[in-house]
């Protein structure tokens, strides 16, 4: 049962003032218990085929592998999970886009990964944006799922505010906030926030014992190419 999303879980590095300054919703019991025993099973039986992740450069299109910056594995395929997620993610977008208060006309899920973090694991701060025209990411979505107990730390999702206008001459910090990855729970926030996923451990070093995550972009509708020629 989906329940309402709420921003508890964030723990805040300015106060109050965090919140409003780093927009996200958390959203609560997303797929059930009986889905994340699936999912670690489809992950489990999966393994050999997921892959060190990618980081691109925004000007030139790039794609190359860092693990100074970005240290896990992915995997593009979810299997028969990728229309639970997409259903769950569809039906919360007015919400998303009235909690975040975001002015967009109609947008849709469209990009998915499975990532896994290892002992060490992290990615460092970056935006989801790219300069792709016909791929413009406006929400991400994040969807936690792990073995209970949890056997890893860390990993939680930094998220970075927007700028604090200096009082009287002195320099301050942009707020921010930590979201700890609770299984079965899904963040959203604009793709245009800075954000980054600090160091995980697991100290068994046990593939089932890492910290799991499915990736979602929501992205504005591919133009239709008639209307741009006639718009043109």
């Amino acid at each position: 049962m989906q329940s309402a999303p709420t921003m508890a879980s964030a723990t805040s590095r300015s106060g109050t003032d965090a919140g409003a300054r780093c927009p996200h919703l958390i959203f609560g019991n997303v797929l059930g218990a009986d889905a994340v025993a699936e999912l670690l099973q489809y992950v489990a039986r999966h393994e050999a085929d997921f892959k060190p992740a990618v980081i691109r450069n925004r000007r030139s299109g790039e794609r190359r592998i860092d693990p100074r910056q970005r240290d896990c594995l992915y995997l593009d395929d979810l299997g028969s999970f990728k229309p639970t997620i997409d259903s769950f993610i569809r039906g919360s977008i007015p919400k998303m886009l009235a909690g975040l208060q975001l002015g967009e006309a109609a947008v849709e899920p469209r990009e998915f990964e499975i990532c896994a973090y290892g002992d060490g694991g992290h990615f460092g701060a970056h935006v989801d944006t790219n300069e792709l025209t016909d791929r413009v990411r406006v929400m991400s979505c994040v969807y936690y799922f792990a073995a209970s107990p949890q056997r890893f730390s860390g990993g939680e999702l930094r998220l970075y505010g927007f700028p604090v206008r200096p009082v009287e001459g002195a320099t301050v910090a942009p707020a921010f906030v930590d979201i700890a990855p609770q299984t079965d729970t899904l963040v959203a926030f604009p793709s245009w926030m800075r954000h980054e996923v600090l160091p995980v451990r697991v100290p068994s070093g046990a593939w089932a014992d890492r910290r799991f995550s499915i990736n979602c972009w929501v992205l504005r509708p591919k133009r239709d190419a008639g209307a741009e020629r006639r718009e043109n």
